[in-house]
């Protein structure tokens, strides 16, 4: 392959757009092509060199023009928008020639957020991708994301090979020109500056895994690469399914380090409590999406990246501990923001 053709859904995005970002950096070789309703100044003026395709992810025959024009597809917009999905997939399936999707995905498909017996309290189950490679495969389709993760599963064959990439919860600042914060530490710095007070849920023993925005860049970076070299040690299809974890922490403890740093910095007042929360006060902080506070901030969600770290991914970028102050400023100093509707 000479220079490859690489299609890109959510530029703009926290993940997309470092995705973006870094293989600007690594492969200044690609032809690239991003999808989006219209570009920025900033994004021209930054990626002189990337094309831009209008559209929304509902403009199936924008999607699947572009996707069957690249060799490489790599979907970090909205993964939970099936015409979208199944347009990159059908462009890809008219293509004469191989390709190479990544699909992004998240750790949702895994929460124990619907066992009661578990909210607040540690979960001793830890996800494995290569040893629950089977029960992964077989989640069922009602749980968050994973209806359309079979879709791309199922597509890859010799002539379109599939890849899915897995994040948990993410921290750090994103290198993107547009989105730059994600929503687990920003949202919560929101909730407890109009609430006034820290919180868990029950114990606070729930645990979530966490990894730092570069890291993810260098994964999808990384089995790019592995993908062109046409190493053999890259799965794909049911296989092809990476999560992409570093570390984990409780919520108790990151809500007393966060109120802490609050105090600290000054966007909370001296004294203000971290207590614990029952389901129905933590359900009222999103009321028109109960179960998304629970999923966030009270449910369990870990996994291990066996499979990553087996490729050759070997993260190094800042704990989620030295990460959390600055982006908690980052995120004071935004409000009233919300990436994703909670406040």
């Amino acid at each position: 392959m000479g220079s490859p053709k690489l299609f890109i859904t959510g530029a703009t995005g926290y993940i997309g757009g470092s995705v973006l970002n870094k293989i600007v950096e690594t492969h200044p070789n690609f032809h690239i092509t991003a999808l989006m309703r219209s570009a920025t100044s900033d994004f021209i003026s930054r990626y002189p060199n990337v094309s831009v395709v209008q559209g929304t992810f509902d403009n199936f025959q924008v999607i699947e023009n572009a996707a069957q024009d690249a060799d490489i597809v790599i979907h970090t917009g909205d993964i939970d928008h099936p015409g979208c999905a199944k347009a990159i997939l059908s462009g890809l399936a008219k293509k004469t020639s191989k390709s190479f999707l990544v699909h992004l995905t998240g750790t949702a498909c895994i929460s124990d957020m619907n066992e009661q017996s578990w909210e607040g309290k540690v979960n001793p189950r830890i996800w494995d991708d290569i040893q629950d490679e089977d029960e992964i495969y077989n989640l069922p389709e009602t749980v968050w994301h994973h209806a359309i993760d079979r879709w791309i599963a199922d597509a890859s064959n010799d002539k379109v090979k599939t890849v899915t990439i897995c994040p948990p919860d993410l921290y750090g600042q994103s290198t993107t020109v547009g989105s730059r914060t994600t929503y687990l530490v920003p949202e919560y710095v929101a909730a407890i500056i109009k609430y006034k007070e820290a919180f868990y849920l029950g114990e606070g023993q729930n645990m979530r895994a966490v990894t730092h925005i570069e890291d993810l860049t260098e994964l999808f970076v990384l089995v790019l690469d592995k993908y062109l070299e046409g190493d053999k040690d890259l799965q794909y299809g049911r296989e092809g399914f990476y999560f992409a974890t570093t570390d984990e922490v409780a919520w108790k403890s990151t809500a007393t380090a966060i109120n802490k740093i609050g105090q600290e910095q000054g966007w909370l007042s001296a004294g203000t409590p971290t207590v614990s929360w029952t389901k129905e006060q933590l359900a009222a902080v999103v009321p028109d999406r109960s179960t998304l506070a629970l999923y966030i901030w009270g449910s369990n969600s870990r996994a291990r990246s066996t499979r990553a770290k087996k490729l050759g991914w070997k993260p190094h970028g800042p704990s989620f501990w030295q990460a959390l102050p600055q982006d908690c400023q980052v995120a004071a100093d935004r409000q009233p923001f919300s990436a994703i509707g909670i406040l």
